[in-house]
């Protein structure tokens, strides 16, 4: 029994440990499994993390793909809205293909018919010939290196016709082996800046009225001259030249015929040297011409002669023909001057002197030249202080009646008594008191000191003569000038009708319309006006019959001609007869001898004045002339006398 139950208890036992190896034997495959699981379930989470990290960088690769595309749509359209709203054309020139690509914009400011010009040299063919270098040389110029940016200015071809200026801007894209593979840029129209450019730079070096080169840049062109002179030896000329008379010109007809005539002169003289040299205005009616190649003398003798015929010519202005004339002063470079102020100071005086000489003719400046002005210049200082150091003296000439041989009257002369210059003849110093203005306080000093004379004469018994006073045009052109005269006769109690004023025939010329008014004003107070040396200036017949004169006074050249016979004696006497006619007097100056006086008395001259009757006196010698010579009115000249002869018997 026990041993049944020991075996059965062995049994259980053994069944025990089965069952419990049984048992550990699955408890660790299920913790194995359980492991397994885990470890899996770990690499699955893993995975989905990985899968969930890709989506998400798939994702965001999405995103950023469609942003990149949104901006390279807004790129487009940007570049597109640029090209069509600007107002420069773009253009790109594909180098490898020769190919230009050009905008909508650039094909309306160039004309193209089609957006792509397929060859380099057909673009070339736009472009003005004269830019064309220019523009290469830019180009050329950026694909070195040598600038970072490509820009040049040049003109291309206008659908319109002619050319347009541009701007044209670039920069080239090269490929990895450093060749040029693409350039692209821009035009801008500048053809509005670039004429404003041309207008600002025009007005800076030439004159507005005559288009002619302005003092800047014939300074710059001479000084570029004379630079070039020291280097090669060349030689050059430059010429002053004043149109003389023209300010009486601008006063009589007024300043717009004048500056037509101006552009008139300019023009021609332009077209004369345009070749060989420069035309400049250096102001007023001064013109300057520069010829930088001028080697020989006859070269210039020949341009010089040219320039006087031209300007001698005829010039229509405003259906008025004109006849001018000018005087032109030379200065040679190196002789006269290696600099623009010294040759143009020295042109400006030999043409000075060319004036004084008579005007219409040229100079050329030499050293004497230069001391001449030196003491024009001192005469000038010393002029001034005439009046101050009571240095004027008067002079006083008898004119007589050709037909009685009675004193009718007498010219007043004006002389300088200077202490450094002696007794001055007014040839020498009445150009010059005109020029400075002091000629205006000359010349009312004369009118009321040889008024007095003649109120001293008929206070003494001599009774009234007519006074002949000399007026200046600049006398004539003050606005006082009436006013003046009147005060003089009402201050000596000279009558009106025995004051003559004589004119030269500069008055045709100088501000007409205001000094005939002014004459006119004069005469209807009874002054008596005469034109003094007839037929040495304008004469002009329409002229004459508006001037309100009493009286002609011959040239002395005329008188000079009875000399001479045949058809210069006659002129004399057409002349006496013609002024007859008019209703005018005829005063003959200058009668030296008896042939003359004879010839003059046949032709029915009315005043004689001269040698033959008497050197012009001081005022006391005067006085003993005519108590001697039948100074009171009705008297007789002595017998004897080399003129009284004349009318004796």
């Amino acid at each position: 029994m026990a041993n049944g139950f020991d075996f059965g208890i062995s049994v259980i036992i053994v069944l025990l440990i089965l069952i419990d190896v049984y048992l550990v034997v699955r408890i660790n495959k299920h913790k194995r499994t359980e492991a397994l699981l885990w470890q899996q379930s770990e690499e699955l989470k893993s995975a989905q993390s990985e899968l969930a990290a890709q989506e998400e960088e798939l994702r965001q690769g999405f995103h950023e793909l469609y942003l990149n595309e949104e901006k390279i749509r807004q790129h487009e359209e940007l570049s597109r809205l640029v090209a069509e709203g600007a107002n420069d054309a773009l253009w790109v020139w594909d180098m490898v293909t020769d190919a230009l690509v050009v905008s909508e914009r650039g094909r309306e400011l160039l004309g193209l018919p089609e957006h792509v010009v397929n060859t380099k040299e057909k673009w070339k063919q736009l472009i003005h010939p004269e830019d064309l270098p220019h523009m290469l040389d830019k180009l050329e110029e950026h694909l070195s290196g040598c600038n970072s940016f490509y820009g040049a200015e040049y003109r291309i071809a206008s659908p319109e016709g002619g050319y347009r200026w541009v701007l044209s801007r670039g920069k080239v894209m090269f490929d990895s082996q450093g060749q040029p593979v693409r350039m692209a840029g821009s035009y801008t129209d500048i053809t509005e800046r670039k004429y404003k450019e041309e207008k600002i730079k025009h007005m800076a070096y030439y004159d507005a009225l005559t288009g002619l080169a302005n003092r800047e840049l014939l300074t710059e062109t001479v000084n570029q001259a004379l630079a070039a002179a020291r280097q090669d030896g060349s030689q050059g000329a430059v010429l002053f030249i004043d149109i003389d008379n023209f300010k009486q010109i601008n006063d009589t007809y007024g300043h717009s015929w004048g500056d037509k005539l101006l552009v008139n002169i300019s023009g021609k003289l332009t077209a004369l040297v345009y070749e060989a040299g420069m035309v400049a205005r250096w102001g007023g009616d001064e013109i300057i011409i520069f010829l930088p190649k001028i080697n020989k003398t006859e070269e210039f003798a020949a341009y010089a002669d040219k320039i006087m015929r031209l300007l001698e010519k005829p010039i229509l202005v405003n259906e008025h023909v004109f006849y001018i004339t000018a005087s032109v002063g030379v200065a040679l470079y190196p002789m006269h001057g290696d600099n623009i102020d010294e040759l143009l100071r020295n042109a400006d005086t030999a043409m000075y002197l060319a004036k004084n000489s008579g005007k219409r003719t040229y100079m050329m400046f030499n050293k004497t030249m230069h001391e001449a002005v030196v003491e024009k210049t001192l005469m000038e200082a010393r002029l001034r202080r005439t009046l101050e150091q009571q240095e004027l003296r008067l002079l006083y000439q008898p004119q007589i009646n050709a037909n009685s041989g009675r004193v009718e009257g007498f010219e007043a002369l004006l002389r300088w008594e200077s202490p450094d210059y002696g007794l001055v003849a007014p040839p020498k110093f009445i150009s010059l008191a005109e020029e400075t203005g002091l000629i205006v306080e000359m010349g009312n000093w004369v009118l009321e000191q040889a008024c007095r004379f003649s109120r001293q004469l008929h206070a003494g018994g001599s009774g009234w003569l007519y006074t002949a006073v000399n007026i200046s045009v600049v006398q004539l052109m003050q606005e006082d000038f009436v006013e003046k005269v009147i005060s003089v006769l009402a201050e000596t109690g000279v009558p009106p009708q025995y004051l003559e004023l004589e004119i030269t025939e500069s008055v045709l010329m100088e501000r007409f319309e205001e000094n005939i008014r002014k004459l006119e004003a004069l005469r209807e107070l009874g002054v008596r006006i005469a034109l003094d040396d007839f037929g040495s200036g304008y004469s002009s017949l329409t002229y004459l019959k508006k001037l309100p004169i009493a009286a002609l006074k011959m040239d002395k050249a005329f008188v000079d001609d009875i000399a001479v016979g045949g058809v210069d004696a006659a002129i004399t006497g057409s002349i006496i007869e013609l002024a007859h006619q008019m209703g005018l007097q005829v005063v003959a100056e200058g009668v030296e001898n008896g042939d003359q006086l004879r010839y003059l008395r046949e032709k029915k001259c009315d005043i004689i004045q001269g040698y033959i009757i008497s050197r012009p006196l001081p005022p006391e010698a005067f006085v003993v002339w005519l108590q001697q010579h039948g100074g009171l009115l009705g008297g007789r000249q002595e017998a004897g006398h080399s003129w009284a002869t004349y009318y004796e018997g």
